[in-house]
């Protein structure tokens, strides 16, 4: 299958679900306004997490990678906010 759902949520810090919502669908608005990735936020069990769906043959683990880094960067950054 070709399609990964997976939320944000910092190790050691407490955050309401409804702040981890915000920032899941921050993160996908930044990832996607900043072009990096094209991914859309899904509901799960009735919270907020970012779904990807691979689909390029040319998709390499470095690349999935460079999402996770860059989804948990920006999480960080967002976490910050709330």
């Amino acid at each position: 299958l070709s399609i990964a759902n997976f939320r944000y949520r910092p190790a050691g810090r407490e955050l309401t679900e409804a702040a981890l919502d915000t920032i899941n669908r921050r993160i996908v608005n930044r990832l996607v306004g900043e072009g990096s990735f094209f991914l859309a936020p899904t509901i799960l069990k009735g919270r907020t997490a970012l779904r990807v769906c691979i689909v390029n043959f040319r998709t390499r683990e470095e690349d999935l990678n460079f999402l996770l880094d860059e989804s948990a960067r920006i999480g960080a950054e967002e976490a910050r906010r709330v």
